[in-house]
This record gives structure tokens, sequence and C-alpha cells, in this order.
């Protein structure tokens, strides 16, 4: 089953883009651009598009979240209005944190519980003054609906709703470029952290799969070279990791990525900003080693 996924491994599935005669190019392969010749011998791998798996999530969770009023106001339909409305409304923010962390688990080395930690905590005030300043500010208020007035759930229905879209823009900006990294065959050479720039942290002395070394990034990312085997071959592989555990290719056109912020709600952070000075020249020294064909599409030679 590899061996007749392997033309596919370097360009991604077809599925994830139109490849048909006639169709225009995935507007997400063609932001991309390719390095200058210090690269040379390096190859795209291109991750599933990120963007198109978190398209139906905010639609039902905002049907829940809209779902989770109506026990309130038409009271007595429901055995426990209160308890149906909870659920309602716990589901819709359960079911909106599902695909950002089930994909970046599914990057290499991924970590869902980086994601949550970013997309609640990450990028300072800007982004703290919405998730906890809401969450609080939206709680209080809903005790005091209890306590005081009724009324006063409103307010915190509609704090709650700016903390859903705020998540939402914040999510959606985050995983909209495109997913890729870098490869290049060690083919006969025997790798050594020697061969690794001066300024990089080493991890591992000899190849094996998973991190050999890394690069912390001004703005929080990092850069990460990755020991990589497909069958009997081994690869060097360069991931630009964001905080949020997601990988960025680093060769795009970064002026044709887009972002979602709405009345000041949705601030990502840096994306792809800082990574300047990785992208001069490889961190590690690699002859230029041949290219299986196997992993080559025709269309790419």
């Amino acid at each position: 089953m590899e061996a007749s996924l392997d033309q596919y491994w370097l360009s991604g599935d077809p599925q994830w883009w139109q490849r048909a005669e006639g169709k225009s190019q995935s507007e997400w392969v063609s932001i991309e651009i390719e390095p200058d010749e210090a690269w040379d011998g390096w190859r795209r791998q291109r991750l599933q598009p990120m963007a198109p798996r978190f398209v139906f999530a905010p639609s039902w969770s905002l049907a829940l979240f809209i779902a989770s009023s109506f026990p309130l106001i038409f009271p007595g339909n429901t055995p426990d209005d209160q308890m149906v409305a909870s659920c309602l409304f716990f589901g819709a923010f359960i079911l909106l944190m599902i695909p950002p962390f089930r994909i970046a688990s599914s990057m290499p080395d991924g970590d869902g519980l980086l994601m949550m930690r970013w997309l609640w905590l990450g990028d300072g005030l800007p982004n703290l003054a919405k998730t906890i300043g809401f969450t609080i500010i939206g709680g209080v208020t809903f005790i005091g609906h209890i306590l005081i007035d009724a009324r006063i759930g409103w307010f915190s229905y509609t704090l709650f709703l700016m903390l859903w879209a705020h998540l939402t823009f914040r999510t959606g900006t985050a995983l909209m470029p495109p997913s890729s990294r870098w490869l290049n065959p060690l083919g006969g050479l025997l790798y050594s952290d020697s061969l690794v720039s001066d300024d990089w942290v080493v991890v591992r002395k000899h190849f094996s799969t998973g991190r050999l070394a890394f690069k912390d990034l001004s703005d929080g990312s990092r850069a990460e070279l990755h020991g990589v085997k497909r069958g009997s071959e081994k690869f060097i592989a360069l991931h630009i990791r964001h905080q949020s555990s997601l990988l960025f290719d680093p060769f795009v056109d970064t002026e044709k990525i887009g972002s979602i912020k709405h009345f000041g709600l949705g601030h990502c952070g840096p994306r792809l900003e800082g990574i300047r000075e990785v992208l001069v020249k490889p961190p590690i020294t690699l002859p230029s080693s041949e290219w299986s064909e196997k992993f080559i599409l025709q269309e790419e030679e």
C-alpha cells in the first residue's frame, strides 16, 4: 500500500485539490514559491490543507450555541431547561475546539494540547483580553442573571457569542497558510550532528526518526530538523513549527494568505513572520542527492 502511494508522498493526495485538465489550479498551491539555488536538492512535501477541515465545525457549533437559548426563551418544554441549555452551550464550544485539536495532532510530531493552549492563552494581551476577559465577565453576568435579574443573561449570552466569534476567526486565520515541510534525501551519507549549523540546538547526534535539532525563532515559532524514513530511504526534513504546533510552508507568497478579523476579534499574532533568517540557506550541510523516481510525479519532472 505504501509503495502505491509513493508517487503522491511529496505532491500530496490528488483529492486535496483539482488536478483534472481544464480546471483551475488550487489557490492553496498557487501561492507556493520556489527557494533559491542554495536549497538545491530539497523538495516540498505537501501536507493536507488545514482550512478546509475547519469549514463545517463553526456552522454546527453556532447552531448549538443558538439552540442553547431556546429552553430559556421557551421555558417548560424540556425536563430540565437549565441542564439542556448548558449541554447545548458547552457542546457548541467543544465542537468548535475538536477540529483544531485534531489538525494539530495530525502534524508530524504535532500536539493538539499545544494548539488549545495557544488558542486560549497565546499571543499575549490582545488575545487574553478576549478569551479570558469574555469568559470571566460572561461567567459573572451569568451568575448575575440568576441572583439579580434574568435579563442580565442576555448580556452574558452576547459576551460568550463574541468569545465564540473570536475563537472561530483566530482558528480560521491560523489554518489558512499552506502546510508543508521540506525534505532532502540522505542517500548513502551517514548523518552526523557536525553537519548542523552551530547556532542550532542539537537533540540527537546520530540519525533517528523524530527531531534532530531546532532553533527558536523571534516570533515564538521554532525551526526544526527531523529525521524521516520512507521504506528503506532516509531523509532530513525542515519544519517551521508555529506556536500552535502547526507546520507552515516557509516558501510561500505571504501577501496571498488571508486572515479573518472583524470588530476587533480574531487576533492571531505572527504566522510566517520572523523566519527570513532561516531561509537564507539550509541549516544543515548536505550534498545534493538524487531523488528516487518513485517519489516524483511525471508532471513535476
